[in-house]
């Protein structure tokens, strides 16, 4: 006999596999996406290198700019990262079925 936690459900539904397909393509649309922006963004950082401060000592608002921007870049790669490593969890449920990881 299994003891179940309080909120586990007895009965799990899964997801169809054409319906995990369609979001495993749409997060794939969406990885191209954020790629093309993130070329977007590192072409923003070449140009505006030209134009920032030499002094370290004073930042204006170009170097305040180029510090966001690569905080944004850093942000849509680790969202990429995430997102490519939610198709492959969703391949192998398709794949594989149901594995309970932890």
């Amino acid at each position: 006999m299994k003891i179940r936690k309080f909120n586990e459900a007895e009965d799990i539904n899964d997801i169809s596999p054409d319906r995990t397909n369609e979001i495993i393509e749409d997060l794939r649309k969406t990885i191209v996406f954020l790629e093309q922006k993130v070329e977007n963004i590192d072409s923003y950082l070449n140009e505006l290198g030209n134009f920032q401060n030499t002094k370290k000592s004073q930042n204006d608002q170009i170097d305040d700019a180029i510090a966001n921007l690569q905080l944004v870049r850093g942000a849509l790669k680790d969202s990429i990262t995430n997102l490519d490593n939610s198709t492959i969890s969703l391949e192998d449920y398709n794949k594989s079925g149901r594995k309970f990881l932890y």
